[in-house]
């Protein structure tokens, strides 16, 4: 995935600066795969198919334009040149975006070249593999997160999420490609069914995640700028609740998720 540019440091030291968190988690929609984007960027086709994280949808108490402060911009003389620099570096980042693009496509291939010989059974645990490095990758983001909140210091998350983008790309393209074989070289529709039902479950876990994170660093910022009003207790407690709320609904996508991962287990018991 590509790496994002470093944010400018927070205004408040004390503080994160959640303009720049949003950018950085936005910044993963251009590189494929299980990306953080919004719904109105996924093409029709590609709904369902992978891990699409969508930032705006499932915040519960916010939305992205409370987080963006308003610009007065003159026009002309210094402006311009910057303009002219940001068109350059949006025309660069493209070119990135469309090699990572092609790279993907070459992955799936070989993906697809490994997974022709391989017999339903190991097909099968391929996916009980993949499901495990899935939890290790959310592990690593929520500890990368935590370490974040508590040092203040937002730098090393563009990082942290190219990272977590492009594993949860590579797990994605995996299990896409393990069902498009069992569908297309075994004819075991029903497998593929279950797996589609996997990954549906997978979205929305990883949709809440990121929704989560994004409250989370609201809430500590919260936390250091607020003073004894009732206006700032109450922000405290939409944001809590919103919280809660976020990991009750990962709660229930994880449960759905271990019936889907049940179901493949006896699948695969009876191979």
């Amino acid at each position: 995935m590509s790496t994002s540019t470093t944010p400018s440091q927070p205004t408040n030291r004390r503080g994160i600066n959640i303009e720049d968190a949003m950018s950085i988690l936005s910044a993963r929609a251009k590189g494929g795969g299980d990306n953080i984007t919004s719904k109105s960027d996924v093409p029709d086709k590609m709904k369902g198919m992978g891990q699409h994280i969508d930032i705006v949808d499932q915040l519960e108490f916010t939305k992205p334009e409370a987080f963006i402060n308003n610009c007065d911009c003159a026009s002309g003389g210094e402006n311009g040149n910057a303009s002219d620099a940001t068109i350059a570096k949006d025309e660069e980042e493209d070119k990135k975006h469309e090699t990572m693009k092609q790279e993907r496509v070459k992955r799936g291939a070989e993906i697809q070249s490994t997974l022709q010989s391989m017999n339903v059974s190991d097909l099968l645990g391929m996916i009980f593999g993949a499901q495990q490095e899935r939890v290790t990758t959310y592990k690593l983001f929520d500890e990368g997160l935590s370490t974040i909140l508590c040092s203040g210091n937002i730098t090393t998350y563009p990082a942290l999420c190219a990272k977590v983008t492009a594993s949860f790309s590579v797990l994605s393209d995996t299990i896409n490609g393990v069902k498009s074989s069992l569908v297309d070289n075994h004819e075991r529709t029903d497998i593929g069914g279950v797996i589609s039902q996997l990954q549906k479950h997978e979205s929305e876990k990883l949709n809440l995640t990121a929704a989560l994170h994004l409250e989370r660093l609201r809430l500590k910022n919260s936390e250091l700028g607020v003073g004894t009003d009732d206006s700032g207790e109450n922000t405290l407690r939409l944001l809590k609740g919103g919280i809660q709320s976020l990991e009750s609904k990962i709660a229930t996508a994880v449960e759905s998720i271990n019936e889907v991962l049940e179901e493949l287990r006896c699948i695969a018991a009876d191979e």
